[in-house]
């Protein structure tokens, strides 16, 4: 069976006992380097997921008779590797574990709800800004690219009256929760790995 388990946003203790307990049975385990890290004791095979992603791919689908788990961060349904993996094998030998994502994360963290937020991603594309912030409640998942910055001066170019929430290193001793308007984003000089939310001004 071929588990891809969610670890939650960053910090290991926010992974569930179900994901948990199914890294510890397994013969290899497969993530990205900072993921396998947070991973401790681990008695079986360690396997790095970078730029490999079909030749790890093609090693899963020669082992499927091992007890094989990828590892991602947040929750791998959500903009991760789950739907790369979901499109290229069988349903029957896949078992996916939710994670808490980075996005459930940071609406907790100011307490408001997720209810009718929009989820979208900068990775590797150009957003619709237009149809993106014609939502009253945005999430999104940013890259090195189209970032908090970028998502600032669009709202500016278009006048719009937003509270712009930037969530950096989330569940890590480093976190940190900006909020403000899109000046205020703009005058900080540079944010580390992040998630953005966008509301309507009350």
């Amino acid at each position: 069976m071929i588990n891809i388990i969610g670890l939650g946003p960053g910090e290991f203790d926010y992974i569930t006992k179900m994901g948990e307990k199914l890294i510890y049975s397994s013969d290899i385990l497969i993530g990205g380097k900072r993921n396998l890290e947070s991973i401790e004791n681990f008695s079986g095979e360690k396997i790095v997921l970078g730029n490999n992603l079909k030749e790890i791919l093609d090693f899963i689908k020669n082992n499927l008779h091992k007890n094989i788990s990828v590892i991602a961060s947040g929750d791998p349904s959500i903009y991760g590797i789950g739907k790369y993996l979901s499109n290229n094998i069988e349903h029957e030998n896949l078992n996916i574990v939710s994670g808490i994502s980075s996005l459930q994360y940071i609406f907790s963290k100011i307490f408001v709800d997720m209810n009718d937020v929009y989820i979208t991603s900068s990775h590797g594309k150009i957003p619709d800004f237009d149809y993106i912030l014609s939502h009253k409640k945005v999430c999104m998942v940013t890259d090195s690219k189209i970032g908090p910055h970028e998502i600032c001066r669009e709202i500016q170019k278009r006048n719009l009256d937003k509270i712009v929430v930037v969530g950096e290193n989330l569940s890590y001793a480093n976190e940190r929760i900006t909020i403000g308007k899109p000046k205020d984003i703009l005058s900080v000089d540079k944010f580390d790995m992040n998630v953005v939310v966008i509301l309507d001004e009350k």
